[in-house]
């Protein structure tokens, strides 16, 4: 795997290429979640939904959104469920259109945004009612240590709710390759399992875990993605990019690749931490 990127190279990541994001993904830069026939975008809001509910997220919930991107999921909280929420980036360019975008839409009373590495928690102990993280471990190398620091920064009952690429618990050597290509070009040191984040949340001290495997509902996005590199105006911008740039975009086909064959998953996961302080502090 590709465990020689460093943290430095995600956020170089993002400030250059935020704005190629947000040509494919818009607002919102995670996959999509299709039960039926949804819109792209549609697909995008269901998963924020379907994470949500699940969480149970109570309304007025004070929110970290760790890994925030350029601020879609926070903005939706804070919209729709009147959550006060603090989105950490990487990227400062990020932060800072996710800001404009909170003013943009009235929400900046209730939508902050500041750089910060995940790698790195530094929430208080005990300051939030939900950690809320889509797609960010995946740049972790330390993914069990995150968990620890998510447990660390909830209140007694406090949720964690947390979307990521998996990898298959069994794959065969050209998955591992196919993978492999996958953490290249995306800048993850490693993907773990379904059961990886599952028993590194029960050592944290979480319960009522829950892991749903959702790739069925998810892989769309990576079909529609690596269409989309075909449409002139992206085929011209990743000729004119560098080589990391044209790496990244190379990789929408593996991704799709390593669903379609089973190397890779995508999991949905919920899990309360203690209300017993004891039991908590203990973990």
């Amino acid at each position: 795997m590709a465990d020689h990127f460093d943290i430095d190279a995600v956020r170089d990541h993002y400030d250059r290429i935020s704005v190629f994001y947000r040509a494919l993904w818009g607002d919102h830069i995670h996959h999509g979640y299709w039960e039926h026939n949804e819109s792209p975008e549609e697909a995008q809001v269901k998963l924020i939904e379907k994470l949500a509910g699940h969480a149970r997220i109570p309304r007025g919930a004070r929110v970290l959104d760790v890994g925030c991107g350029v601020g879609g999921s926070s903005l939706w909280l804070a919209r729709h469920l009147d959550c006060t929420v603090t989105g950490v980036t990487i990227s400062p360019v990020q932060a800072s259109m996710a800001s404009e975008q909170a003013r943009r839409e009235g929400l900046a009373d209730r939508a902050r945004f500041e750089v910060g590495d995940a790698s790195q928690l530094n929430a208080p102990p005990e300051s939030f009612d939900v950690i809320w993280v889509i797609e960010c471990s995946e740049h972790l190398a330390d993914k069990g240590s995150f968990i620890r620091s998510c447990a660390q920064a909830l209140r007694p009952g406090g949720v964690l709710a947390l979307c990521a690429w998996l990898v298959s618990e069994q794959t065969s050597d050209r998955d591992a390759q196919l993978v492999s290509r996958v953490c290249e070009g995306m800048l993850c040191p490693s993907l773990a399992s379904l059961e990886d984040y599952s028993d590194w949340m029960s050592a944290s001290g979480f319960e009522e875990i829950e892991a749903k495997d959702i790739t069925r509902n998810v892989a769309r996005t990576w079909t529609r993605c690596a269409t989309l590199l075909h449409r002139p105006e992206i085929k011209t911008l990743v000729r004119v990019s560098d080589e990391r740039t044209r790496r990244f975009a190379a990789a929408f086909e593996a991704i799709d690749q390593a669903y379609t064959t089973g190397a890779m998953a995508y999991g949905l996961f919920t899990a309360r931490k203690s209300r017993n302080k004891k039991q908590s502090d203990d973990s």
